[in-house]
């Protein structure tokens, strides 16, 4: 819901920016111009259709876009085919082929061209601000909504930004059920394009409104599939392969190609009954060999997928509480720096409850966190430099540097030595943003301002997103040993 920091007010088309970021718009979309993105919504999207509704019966201004305003630019983060169809409409010139003249004959059923200049558009304060917005209006509704890739991408870039499950489930609506299948689907989309594949195999993959992951995605969620493929689910990555690699690539890629061109179809592999009758016809040098073996997507997939993270990242990533505690801290958190005062401090951590003692718990566990950075960056040789450098501005009035001014090194020990998942998520946890919730801002504030405590479940929040930089700092054999 929409906040009182949210202002809805008319703003020129011209000055309006499309969503690089869209789901709708499929993998690698930061490289896309404008001008692509408008005709990618143009030939996929059906941008054509809402051209049509504006040029009939105008923009609705009971329907605002939505936006955000990032690098000083106002970025629509929901109504893209709505932006993309009002700017091919003042410029028809921008799409090419048939449409353009479609579009032409549109743009000249509007009387008043005005009209379509300036629209209404809400501003929200951030991107996160409007993420339960976007997820409830294009899965389960009336809105155009995303395919099965695509919300795939919507959950996992979510997860990647910071969100644990229970805030995609409690905020955004998605089970872990549902978390799990945009990890299989993602995989099965990047697993398939990595594959030594024909050309018009290739070229078909890329076609968003092709369906072929949505079969692909019935037949792997099937026991019957699983089995052939010899392939089982996973949480963390998806899927995970129970033969050798080569042996699934050979079955995959002949599933994937008989898939893309049509000679098997969702009709053809509807059921159980249909993709076991659909296996039973392959020649027997075709099916995996039950010879033994273990592979995740990451080891298939070309550069990086969000769907599956590397084994080495998962192998040597900071181990994480298995389950919440009642106390500030788990029992499992190790101070192993020969500091008294963070030993003391964690113990008693461990021993405070949340649900009894919030105030108390928020209070030091701001305090410890502050003294395990400075610990750390003592240890390193980071704080030396740090004071440096701010001794040089003239920025150190008391000899010590405060937290914010602490947070920049943090944030880049965090990206340089974490997974990607963990570093955004700590980065959320620790910059100062009065806007993000469970974070360092609001932690400070509780103690330097007159506002409302945290409760229990608000300081479990910040340790979670917190929780790979601490074990970092306190327990990392090679920050130790320095």
């Amino acid at each position: 819901m929409a906040g009182s920091e949210w202002t809805t007010r008319r703003v020129s088309v011209a000055s309006l920016h499309l969503d690089r970021k869209n789901p709708r718009l499929g993998r690698e979309t930061t490289a896309r111009a404008p001008r692509e993105i408008i005709q990618y919504l143009f030939e996929h999207d059906k941008a054509l259709e809402v051209a049509e509704s504006i040029a009939t019966r105008g923009f609705f201004a009971n329907e605002p876009l939505l936006a955000v305003n990032e690098d000083g630019r106002l970025v629509v983060v929901e109504g893209n085919r709505r932006l993309a169809a009002l700017k091919a409409l003042k410029e028809p010139g921008l799409i090419e082929g048939a449409k353009s003249r479609q579009l032409e004959r549109l743009s000249r059923k509007i009387i008043d061209q005005q009209s379509i200049s300036s629209v209404p558009v809400t501003i929200a304060p951030n991107r996160k601000a409007t993420d339960r917005q976007i997820a409830g209006r294009h899965i389960g509704t009336p809105v155009l909504a995303w395919e099965a890739e695509n919300r795939a991408s919507f959950i996992l870039d979510k997860l990647e930004e910071g969100y644990d499950n229970d805030e995609l489930r409690d905020q955004l609506g998605f089970s872990l059920s549902d978390i799990q299948s945009a990890r299989q689907t993602r995989a099965i989309a990047d697993i398939a394009r990595s594959l030594p594949l024909a050309e018009e195999v290739k070229a078909k993959l890329d076609n968003p409104r092709a369906k072929i992951f949505t079969t692909l995605g019935r037949v792997v969620d099937s026991t019957v599939g699983r089995d052939a493929l010899k392939i089982e689910k996973d949480p963390d990555h998806g899927l995970r392969g129970t033969t050798d690699k080569a042996e699934f690539v050979k079955a995959f890629t002949k599933l994937v190609s008989d898939v893309a061109l049509g000679k098997e179809s969702s009709r053809t592999l509807n059921n159980s009954d249909d993709i076991k009758k659909y296996f039973d016809g392959w020649d027997s040098k075709d099916r995996p060999s039950k010879k033994k073996g273990s592979f995740v997507p990451a080891d298939i997939i070309k550069g990086r997928s969000i769907a599956s993270p590397a084994k080495a990242a998962t192998t040597s990533a900071p181990k994480k509480s298995k389950q919440e505690t009642k106390t500030v801290l788990p029992r499992d958190l190790a101070v192993r720096v020969r500091n008294d005062r963070l030993i003391d401090i964690r113990r008693e951590l461990t021993k405070l409850k949340r649900d009894e003692f919030p105030n108390a718990g928020a209070v030091l566990l701001r305090v410890f966190f502050e003294l395990s950075a400075l610990d750390y960056l003592e240890r390193t040789g980071e704080l030396a430099k740090i004071v440096a450098q701010l001794e040089t501005r003239g920025r150190l009035p008391y000899g010590v540097p405060t937290m914010k001014q602490l947070v920049p090194a943090l944030t880049k020990i965090a990206k340089a030595k974490l997974s990607a998942s963990d570093s955004n998520k700590v980065e959320k946890a620790i910059r100062y943003d009065a806007a993000a919730p469970f974070s360092l801002s609001e932690l400070h504030a509780f103690i330097h301002q007159k506002t409302d405590l945290p409760g229990a479940r608000d300081i479990w929040q910040f340790w979670l997103r917190t929780e790979p930089l601490f074990r970092l700092m306190l327990e990392d054999d090679e920050a130790v040993e320095k």
